[in-house]
């Protein structure tokens, strides 16, 4: 059974078009390959505000928070820079573009 959460994230979020769905489900979609091989974390779901939106976070997993997981985290700012510096140069090598962020999404289960 699942169970709403709320993931954190500091890396990239990408919104996965209906036709590349299927890919992420099976992990070989491109960039589900590539954060693997870099060892980066990944996690996926969809969100629904009136139209539903499916995203897949690459990165540094922070916590996933909800009755089935975390329910705090705690990080020090040393602990977190540690995160950003190491999961940066990860998505770099890793042929990553844009700008890592801090991501904390809400992914309801309806």
């Amino acid at each position: 059974m699942s169970a709403d959460e709320c993931a954190v994230y500091f890396g990239l979020r990408f919104e996965i078009p209906e036709g590349e769905i299927d890919a992420v489900e099976a992990r070989t979609d491109p960039r589900m390959i590539a954060a693997r091989d870099a060892r980066l974390r990944r996690y996926w779901g969809s969100v629904a505000d009136g139209d539903e939106r499916y995203y897949l976070l690459v990165g540094a997993e922070i916590g996933v928070m909800g009755i089935d997981g975390k329910l705090d985290v705690e990080l020090s700012r040393a602990g977190l820079e540690a995160i950003m510096d190491e999961t940066t140069a990860k998505l770099k090598a890793a042929s990553f573009e844009g700008e890592p962020k801090l991501y904390v999404q809400y992914f309801p289960d309806y």
